[in-house]
């Protein structure tokens, strides 16, 4: 498996700058006319205030919203062809190498993050530096990619491979629909490195692939970090039997009805007040949960069985063909029932049912 944090630090390649962001766009701005950069301001909302639509700006100058466009199109022309772009010299290198690094195409919030990292060696920024990186942004080649139907706002490189990222996309939706469930990013590239695709594309990175799922509309990624299909309950949870879902499976083992409430509070599953009551209701009338304790509960396809712990030590002795070691049965036992070893003792106490027999017990014959 190829090492992600090794493979996605471009700080080796970038040197780490000094120079203030906001300076070095502003100067830039100041190479165009009174209007241009008045307009271009004003769609980026750079110094005070927040971006401004084509409409807004045209009533502001008493123009035309496509008068506004022009503008705007006319500025980034002369930005392009200005002398000062010089100076955006190792800032747009290092945007071309984020981009590239993660595929030819990055979600727009996660482009401005990486490249403001890489040039200044911070990690937090704020909205106007992300406003002025958009700018930047403009001047590299790189285009702007609208949401749509298929993928969420990006940002790619004009020869971006669409037939790459389509190949990707169509192996990585194959591969949930096979599996169906939600998987980590590990995984995820596990699966793609021993699939079709990475044959096809010997060129494929581990930073691609993961950049491909976060461009996709197709995929989705939960509180835990874990991805899978969109529309998908367990990456977009609505109901409280979803949300218990995910506590369990991220716990990973039964819990009490009070305390998955509190986890799906804690973990911000749940905007509102989540009440026990609630999930206790839920989750009893619903077969993916079994009861395995006083308020216990547990998820069925952990082999975990309904029915008093009398039901659960006759139904394994039968399975095994009516005897059973004692360690092997409490070792069953305490596989489907969360119980304490003496509750186990008690019941196979009991005469009626069942009787001892060497280091075992087996069913009480008639």
């Amino acid at each position: 498996m190829v090492n992600i944090k090794e493979n996605t630090d471009f700080s080796q390649k970038i040197p780490v700058r000094g120079t203030d962001l906001k300076s070095v766009v502003e100067d830039l701005l100041d190479s165009l006319s009174a209007k241009q950069k008045l307009v271009l301001s004003s769609r980026f909302g750079i110094g005070n205030g927040e971006p401004k639509t084509l409409e807004a700006i045209g009533k502001s100058l008493n123009i035309t919203r496509e008068r506004v466009r022009q503008i705007e199109g006319d500025a980034v022309k002369a930005l392009k062809k200005s002398e000062k772009i010089k100076n955006l010299g190792d800032l747009v290198a290092c945007v071309n190498d984020v981009v590239q690094e993660n595929g030819g195409i990055i979600k727009a919030g996660k482009i401005a993050k990486e490249t403001y990292s890489k040039y200044s060696g911070k990690e937090e920024f704020s909205a106007q530096e992300a406003r002025l990186l958009e700018i930047v942004f403009l001047m590299t080649g790189i285009k702007k990619m609208r949401a749509n139907r298929e993928v969420e706002d990006s940002w790619a490189h004009n020869d971006f491979d669409k037939k790459y990222f389509k190949a990707a996309v169509d192996e990585l939706e194959m591969i949930f629909d096979a599996g169906k469930k939600v998987l980590t990013a590990e995984e995820v590239l596990k699966k793609m490195d021993n699939s079709q695709f990475s044959q096809k594309f010997p060129r494929r990175k581990p930073e691609h692939i993961l950049s491909f799922l976060e461009v996709s509309k197709k995929f989705g990624q939960n509180v835990f970090g874990d991805w899978g299909k969109a529309r998908w309950p367990l990456i977009r949870p609505r109901g409280v039997r979803e949300k218990a879902t995910l506590v369990l499976m991220k716990k990973g083992k039964p819990l009490h009805f009070r305390e998955i409430s509190r986890l799906i509070e804690e973990m911000k599953l749940s905007e509102k007040k989540v009440h026990p009551q609630t999930v206790h209701n839920e989750l009893i009338r619903d077969s993916r949960f079994v009861l395995v304790g006083r308020g216990t509960y547990a998820l069925r396809e952990w082999g975990f069985e309904e029915g008093t712990v009398r039901d659960v030590i006759v139904n394994l002795l039968r399975s095994a063909g009516g005897f059973l070691k004692r360690e092997k049965l409490y070792e069953e036992v305490l596989g489907k029932r969360k119980v304490k070893k003496a509750t186990i003792a008690v019941n196979l106490a009991n005469k009626k049912v069942f009787e001892k027999k060497g280091d075992g017990y087996q069913l009480k014959r008639s």
